[in-house]
């Protein structure tokens, strides 16, 4: 993790701060997270709280950084997806996927 790089951001309240986000709030994040396919890791599953943090877990050559990249541009050229669009992050499918990186991530 590196802020002065510009691989890292801090928003919100600092270092130990929890409980910073409405359940619901949370529950997007990690729907989030996880369409980021572990590419961005997120300071709230820390053992030790940093609910303001996010950054890139992974090299600039990393094919997943591609992968995940080359999926979110896809998102602007298609109808119906990308940002504005609905997705129901209480889908069990979406629920399980988000579920599975936020435990991998709390383990790493």
């Amino acid at each position: 993790m590196n802020l002065a790089s510009g691989t890292a951001v801090q928003i919100r309240p600092g270092a130990g701060a929890k409980g910073g986000l409405f359940p619901l709030q949370e529950l997007v994040l990690r729907d989030i997270l996880a369409d980021c396919e572990g590419v961005v890791r997120w300071g709230g599953n820390y053992s030790t709280v940093n609910e303001s943090l996010f950054y890139i877990d992974a090299g600039p050559n990393e094919e997943r950084v591609r992968k995940v990249a080359d999926e979110l541009r896809g998102w602007d050229a298609t109808p119906g997806e990308g940002t504005g669009a609905e997705a129901n992050v209480l889908s069990p499918s979406r629920r399980s996927r988000s579920d599975r990186l936020a435990r991998t991530q709390r383990s790493d």
